[in-house]
Order: structure tokens, then C-alpha cells, then sequence
């Protein structure tokens, strides 16, 4: 019976093997000849800006910044009318501060009068529980994980890395009970301090690339206000979920809500719509000494 076209290579005689690697020994210097010879791949050609260019990514980041900067206070009370409105549907005891209570019950930062009371009625765990559920939460991810496959290598390793750090806190709480750092209205100060920087930053950070390609100004003055608008949305949503976990489960996650889904968790976010509004640019956007 004559042999497959589709057996293995290691299968066939010896002259098919050599002429197979002969052929594919002529297309490889064939491809690498015609590389030499073409441009390189826009995402590493070397960007020459001409004027305009240098103008836009020099007084964009200043405008827009300088804006972001400007409506920090109207930013911040349209966060905390949102949590407070959500946190009453939610049944979080976040609150507005009256004068009746004390001024250190609100979070440092841009003036946010709120306060987080429990009471009595408090659907968290305890620390020592949370300690638990976090210790049995980590051991459960960790064996699960083990058993997926290689195509989710990715995921798996970006859920152990979570777990470790889940890991540490439960260490930490476990021989220090009593020695929690920060309250829920510091994390919660943290998180959208964080935001904040990121939305002020954004304009800056496209201006060290984005802005450089040679696309209309008004592509780019809407990629960056549709950035920077994604975040002002996503941040309070993002505390949100942060107040609830505490709420509901434990502050011994805590850490990992502010290691792993804090800053991190924002920058990760920027990096993929980054790279999803260079994909939209035209292949010639890169161009040398545009004018």
C-alpha cells in the first residue's frame, strides 16, 4: 500500500526527508530575503514625529490632564452620590457623615464625608472565620487549577497567583489576628484614589505613543476621552464590588483585593483598551516625519 502524504515526516525514506527539508530550507531564505528587503512590522518600526506630531503629544496630555485635574472635585461627589446610592440598594452600611459623628470615620482624600457602620447587624464574617474561608478558598483554587488544561496555562497561572497572595494574607492573619492596618473606608479612600490618578495619567501615557501616530486629532481626542470616561464608570463599580466582598465574606481579603484587583487590576485594564484603539489605526498611521 502506498504511504500517506499526510504520514509523519519521520515515517518516510530518506530522500523524501531531505527534499522536504531542502524545500523548506529555500522558503525560509526566501522569506528572510524578502524581509530584508521590505519594511519592518509597524508595531517596531521607529516613530519620527514632525511638528504636529510633537505638538499634539505635548499639548494634549496637558489639556486633557490638566482637566481631569480640575474636576477632581465634581469627580469625587459624583462618586460618592453613586456609591451611597447603590450602597442603599445593596444594604451596605456605607453612609453620608452627619456632624454627630466623628471626623476620622471618614476615608483621607478629596473630601469624601462618609462612614462605614455595621452595627450589630453585620453580615461579615469574622476576621478568624474569613482566615478559614480564605485558607479553604486558596487550597480549592490551587487543586482545581492543577487539573486544567494546557491551553489554559494562562488563566492558571494568573489564578495561583492570586492564590499566593490570598495565601500570605491568611499567614499574616493568622499570627496576627488583631493587627489589621487599614479600615474598609481606607481601602475604599485607596481604591478610588487610585482611580483617579490612573484617569489623570491616561492622557500622559497616550501621549507617548498613541498621540505620536498620524491619525485625525479628532480620532484621538475621542479615543482618550472615551478612555478616561471608561474609568471615571468603571472605579466606582470596582469599589463597589471591593465593599461587598468585605461586607459579605470577610476583610481578611482585603489584601488581595487591593494587591490584586486594586492598581494592578487598573493598569491591566488600560493595557488592553490601549492596545485595542492602536488596532483600530490604519497600517500606514506609523509614518516617518509625518509633518
Amino acid at each position: 500500500m502506498p504511504e500517506s502524504h499526510h504520514a509523519p515526516l519521520h515515517h518516510a525514506p530518506p530522500h523524501v526527508r531531505e527534499a522536504a527539508f531542502a524545500q523548506a530550507r529555500q522558503i525560509l531564505a526566501q522569506a528572510q530575503t524578502e524581509h530584508r528587503l521590505g519594511s519592518p512590522h509597524r508595531s517596531i518600526q521607529r516613530l519620527i514625529p514632525g511638528p504636529r506630531l510633537l505638538l499634539q503629544m505635548t499639548l494634549l496630555p496637558l489639556a486633557l490632564s490638566g482637566l481631569a485635574l480640575a474636576a477632581q472635585t465634581w469627580l469625587y461627589a459624583f462618586w460618592q452620590a453613586y456609591l451611597l446610592a447603590w450602597a442603599g440598594w445593596l444594604h451596605l452600611p456605607l453612609k453620608l457623615r452627619t456632624g454627630a459623628d466623628p471626623a476620622s470615620d471618614r476615608p483621607q482624600g478629596h473630601g469624601l464625608d462618609l462612614i462605614w457602620s455595621p452595627g450589630d447587624a453585620s453580615w461579615a464574617l469574622s476576621l478568624s472565620s474569613g482566615v478559614w474561608l480564605g485558607a479553604a478558598l486558596c487550597l480549592l483554587a490551587w487543586l482545581v487549577s492543577g487539573r486544567w488544561p494546557g491551553k489554559a496555562l494562562p488563566i492558571k497561572y494568573l489564578v495561583r497567583v492570586v492564590v499566593v497572595v490570598q495565601a500570605v494574607a491568611v499567614a499574616y492573619f493568622w499570627w496576627a489576628p488583631d493587627a489589621l492596618p487599614h479600615s474598609v473606608l481606607d481601602h475604599l479612600g485607596d481604591v478610588l484614589d487610585t482611580g483617579d490618578v490612573l484617569i489623570v495619567a491616561i492622557p500622559v501615557l497616550l501621549g507617548l505613543g498613541y498621540f505620536a501616530l498620524n491619525i485625525s486629532l479628532w480620532v484621538k481626542l475621542r479615543s482618550a476621552v472615551l478612555l478616561m470616561g471608561y474609568f471615571v464608570l468603571m472605579v466606582p463599580h470596582q469599589a463597589l464590588v471591593h465593599l461587598v466582598v468585605l461586607q459579605h465574606l470577610s476583610v481578611a481579603f482585603m489584601p488581595v483585593l487591593y494587591i490584586c484587583f486594586g492598581a494592578l487590576f487598573d493598569m491591566m485594564v488600560f493595557v488592553a483598551l490601549y492596545a485595542w484603539i492602536v488596532s483600530l489605526a490604519p497600517p500606514l498611521a506609523p509614518t516617518r516625519g509625518a509633518a
